[in-house]
C-alpha cells in the first residue's frame, strides 16, 4: 500500500495501466458466460468513487472486484516465466466422435514483467510457505515445494457495511505447485460464516489446497509407484478382510487353508497368501502408536479399523485401498483425519 501511494498517488492513471496489461479489468474468455464475472475496476476519472486512499487500498485488494479465476491467470502467469494464458474448458466439441470444434492453448499475454520482477515475484511466493515467519508455513512440505500467496478480506454484509462486532471474512490461498516445476496451479477461495473459528486465508484455504496438492501430486507427479505387482496366481494376491468373511468366501470356493490366529483372541483382519491360502492374523484394535496400513482392504474393514483407533477417514474413488495418507508408520494422534484412496 505504501509503494502504491509512493509511486502512484500523483498518475493513478499508470496504476490502472498496470491492471489493465494484466487484464483484471477484462472478461477472462473462459467459456462460461455470466454477466456477474465482469471485474469492477475503479477509474480515476469517476471523481464520485475515488478518492485520496483508493490507491493503497487497491494495492491490497479492496475497492476492486476480479474473479478467482482472473487471479489465478496471474499466478498461473508467474508460474509460466511469465507467459499468461487464456482460460478454456474442453478441447473439442464432439458430434457422434467427430470434431466439430476444436480448442488449443491461446497466449493472451506474452510477458506480464521482467525476468527480474518474475525472479523476485517467484521467490516471495516461495517464502511465503518456506519462510519461518510466512504466513503459509504451515502447509510446508518436504515432498514437494509450493509457491503461494495467503489473503484475508472482512465482507461487507449485504447492504448493513463491514459490521466490526460480527465480522464476515474471505478466506483465500492461491499458488502453484511443484515450485520448482510447476504443473498446477489453484486458487481456493472460501467465504466464512460469522459463526467460523478459523477465518485466516492459512489456516481456511491453505489447509483446502494443500489437501488437493497432496492427491494431485500423489497420484500424478511422485515418482513413487503405487501398482500393486502383477500376481501369478490368485492364491498369491494379498486378500485382506475379517475373519469370518474370508472363510466364508474360501470354504465356498472350496480352497483349502490354515489360519495362523487359530486359538487367539480379538485377532480379526488377515492376510491371504501363498500356493494354499495360509490366513495370517493381526490385531485390528492396534495398540501402537502408530497409522496402521490398510492397503489393499475393502472399505468396511478399513474404516473398521482405523474409527476404532480414534481416527477420522475421508474417501474417494472406488474398489480397495489403492493408497493412504499420511502412510502407515507414522506416529498416530487421535482424531487424526486419514485420507484413502480406492481404486
Amino acid at each position: 500500500a505504501k509503494l502504491a501511494d509512493q509511486y502512484y498517488h500523483e498518475q493513478p492513471s499508470k496504476f490502472i495501466g498496470h491492471l489493465h496489461r494484466l487484464r483484471l479489468d477484462t472478461l477472462t474468455g473462459v467459456d462460461i458466460i455470466a454477466s456477474s464475472a465482469k471485474p469492477y475496476i475503479k477509474k480515476p476519472s469517476n471523481r464520485k468513487v475515488w478518492a485520496n486512499t483508493t490507491i493503497p487500498y487497491m494495492a491490497h485488494g479492496y475497492e476492486e472486484l476480479v474473479t478467482p479465476l482472473h487471479m489465478l491467470m496471474l499466478y498461473n502467469a508467474v508460474a509460466n516465466n511469465g507467459k499468461m494464458m487464456k482460460p478454456y474448458l474442453v478441447n473439442a466439441i464432439r458430434d457422434y466422435g467427430v470434431d466439430v470444434k476444436t480448442f488449443s492453448p491461446e497466449v493472451v499475454v506474452p510477458k506480464i514483467c521482467s525476468d527480474e520482477t518474475l525472479r523476485q515475484l517467484k521467490e516471495c511466493l516461495l517464502e511465503v510457505v518456506n519462510g519461518d515467519h510466512g504466513t503459509a508455513r504451515k502447509i510446508k512440505d518436504s515432498t514437494y515445494a509450493i509457491a503461494g500467496k495467503t489473503g484475508t478480506a472482512v465482507t461487507a454484509n449485504n447492504n448493513k457495511g463491514y459490521n466490526k462486532g460480527n465480522k464476515t471474512y474471505q478466506a483465500s490461498f492461491i499458488g502453484y505447485f511443484p515450485a520448482e516445476s510447476p504443473k498446477y496451479t489453484i486458487a481456493v477461495v472460501i467465504q466464512n460464516t460469522r459463526e467460523s473459528k478459523l477465518v485466516y486465508g492459512a489456516d481456511v484455504s491453505g489447509a483446502v489446497f494443500k489437501e488437493i496438492s497432496d492427491r494431485i501430486y500423489g497420484r500424478y507427479l511422485s515418482n513413487k509407484i503405487f501398482a500393486q505387482p502383477i500376481a501369478i496366481d490368485t492364491l498369491q494376491y494379498g486378500y485382506h478382510g475379517t475373519q469370518n468373511d474370508v472363510r466364508a468366501i474360501l470354504d465356498w470356493m472350496k480352497i483349502q487353508w490354515t489360519d495362523s490366529a487359530q486359538g487367539k483372541a480379538g485377532v480379526r483382519p488377515i492376510w491371504v497368501a501363498g500356493n494354499q491360502a495360509i490366513l495370517k492374523a493381526t490385531a485390528s484394535n492396534n495398540t501402537t502408536g502408530l497409522i496402521p496400513s490398510v492397503k489393499g482392504m475393502g472399505l468396511k474393514d478399513a474404516v473398521d479399523i482405523l474409527e476404532n483407533k480414534g481416527a477420522r477417514v475421508t474417501v474417494s474413488g472406488r474398489g480397495r485401498v489403492f493408497d493412504q495418507s499420511p502412510q502407515a508408520g507414522t506416529v498416530f494422534k487421535k482424531g487424526q483425519t486419514i485420507s484413502l484412496i480406492l481404486n
